[in-house]
């Protein structure tokens, strides 16, 4: 495959899909633990960064900062379309792991009500949530929207990543 993005995109891809397989495959407190599902942004630089590498080779390391920035970013995208689907395919597989991450995040606001919220108005909004929470936990389901929105809201953060790396390549030489 010639395709630089492609390539590390669907290789990413694969290897992110793996990762948090093995994760699920160990038990739904692995995959849901935080630090290990951040961890997995070492996979999304290792080809981020390979793109941009070979895209470099490909086109030349003196152009301007947009074009240098499209590679990384769109491998990115790629990795991130991988993970949110098998994150959703999975979650509609396994409603169990909906249900408990409903009781993560029940915990975590009554953590911050019993902390006390300071504001008023914002102490009746976790309420609220709360309320939320606990209906969505008697019917436990991955709606598609919270994972668009997410894969979206995602996609700001792969293009400060996709900027770090050219911007780190550009300082390194």
């Amino acid at each position: 495959m010639r395709n630089h993005i492609l390539q590390n995109g669907l290789l990413g891809g694969l290897v992110v899909v793996l990762y948090f397989a093995l994760l699920y495959g160990l038990g739904r407190e692995t995959f849901l633990h935080t630090a290990l599902q951040w961890a997995s942004l070492a996979f999304y630089l290792l080809f981020m960064y390979r793109a941009a590498k070979a895209d470099d080779a490909q086109n030349g390391s003196e152009r301007e900062f947009r074009h240098q920035v499209r590679a990384p970013f769109a491998v990115f995208i790629l990795i991130n379309l991988a993970y949110w689907l098998f994150y959703y395919g999975l979650h509609l597989a396994d409603p169990e792991l909906v249900r408990q991450e409903l009781l993560l995040q029940k915990a975590s606001i009554e953590a911050q009500l019993s902390r006390g919220a300071g504001d008023p108005q914002w102490a009746s909004q976790l309420r609220e949530g709360l309320a939320e929470v606990n209906k969505a936990i008697e019917n436990p389901v991955q709606p598609l929207g919270p994972v668009l929105m997410r894969f979206g809201v995602g996609a700001i953060g792969g293009f400060v990543l996709a900027a770090f790396i050219v911007l780190a390549r550009r300082a390194s030489r």
